[in-house]
């Protein structure tokens, strides 16, 4: 199976809505903030049809003690896979952590958490790269054009590393304010 990209979904906010919310509700004061981040954050776009949604915590939180947590809700702890200050955890699609308290019981899609330290710069930088590809159609047609191509390049089953390797120098381009350049290459 070769990754699949497809092409953007409105729904993808508003289910992202959803989850947020319910992670709000569960997570109250441990956590300071929560954001759609990631492909499916970004108009247009096409991406993987897995949310990824960044939650930095409050001050004195850990977020391996949390991760323990949302066992309880049907996630998987992949651990601190890149970072020792962010844990990372999936969930496959099925009702929201709290759809029993709602009359719609209804399904969201398969999503990452990144649960991260107060101080970790992860969010931040997903956000600074989010924002620009919002901002700007032809540079998320860039960005959108490299997946395809790093996609085909990846092969089926896919590799991986391929994949992520490929975007890291657009990635690091667009993070240092060189996004105007990456458009007109």
């Amino acid at each position: 199976m070769s990754i699949p990209l497809l092409p953007h979904n409105p729904d993808w906010f508003r289910q992202a809505d959803l989850l947020i919310d319910d992670l709000g509700h569960l997570l109250g004061a441990k956590s300071l903030r929560l954001d759609h981040v990631g492909s499916t954050a970004v108009p247009g776009l096409i991406a993987k049809p897995k949310l990824h949604v960044d939650v930095t915590l409050a001050p004195g939180f850990s977020p391996a003690a949390l991760s323990n947590d949302l066992l309880l809700y049907g996630y998987h702890d992949l651990g601190a896979r890149f970072r020792e200050d962010e844990v990372q955890m999936t969930r496959p699609a099925e009702p929201g952590p709290r759809s029993k308290e709602r009359e719609n019981h209804e399904l969201i899609i398969a999503h990452r958490l990144c649960l991260c330290a107060s101080d970790c710069p992860s969010p931040d930088q997903r956000r600074k790269f989010r924002d620009p590809l919002r901002g700007d159609a032809s540079l998320a047609g860039r960005y959108a054009a490299l997946k395809r191509n790093l996609a085909l390049k990846a092969g089926s089953p896919p590799d991986w590393e391929t994949y992520n390797s490929g975007k890291t120098s657009f990635i690091e381009g667009v993070l240092s304010g060189e996004g105007m350049r990456l458009i007109q290459r």
